[in-house]
């Protein structure tokens, strides 16, 4: 009975980077497709900015639709704010003040995968209209430092209707 002996010839370097090569390629054609998000009205996501007493409040997030004026702009007119730099102040909702938070475009990527939402409203190449980040996002606190837009806040029913009074009037301007 005769046996048969196999070697294996190595291969070289060059066709070990290009089996490599499209072997990666192959695996990553195939891999999980990233959920896309679009964002109808508005989202409230947790895991947001952090704050004293508090490890990631949550945030009302919603499309800016690249309005003339800047979603900073129309804070600083709406609440006689002292800069376009205010990036927190207190408000006042049914006789109770409350902090608004407005996220930076660099904290709202910190914080949310915003390459998974789905820009709906895109604004002409060709525009006058100042840049603009696409999407925005807005936390609550109270006095106490309370996250009002937890799932677990007495706040969130209060908080909620106000940001979103607040997005509908920025953006029917």
């Amino acid at each position: 009975m005769r046996m048969f002996h196999v070697e294996l010839k190595p291969l070289s370097s060059a066709r070990k980077g290009f089996v490599l090569f499209f072997t990666s390629l192959f695996l990553l054609s195939c891999g999980v497709t990233r959920t896309r998000i679009t964002i109808d009205d508005f989202l409230i996501l947790p895991n947001g900015k952090e704050i004293l007493g508090n490890n990631g409040l949550s945030a009302f997030v919603f499309e800016n639709t690249q309005n003339k004026i800047t979603f900073q702009n129309f804070l600083v007119s709406r609440f006689n704010l002292d800069s376009l730099q205010d990036k927190d102040f207190w408000v006042t909702i049914d006789g109770n003040k409350y902090k608004l938070i407005v996220y930076e475009n660099a904290e709202l990527e910190k914080y949310f995968v915003v390459a998974d939402f789905i820009i709906t409203n895109k604004q002409p190449e060709n525009t006058d209209m100042p840049s603009q980040p696409n999407f925005l996002a807005l936390s609550l606190i109270n006095a106490n430092n309370e996250d009002c837009l937890s799932e677990q806040s007495i706040f969130k029913n209060i908080a909620t209707i106000y940001l979103k009074n607040l997005k509908d009037n920025y953006l029917k301007l």
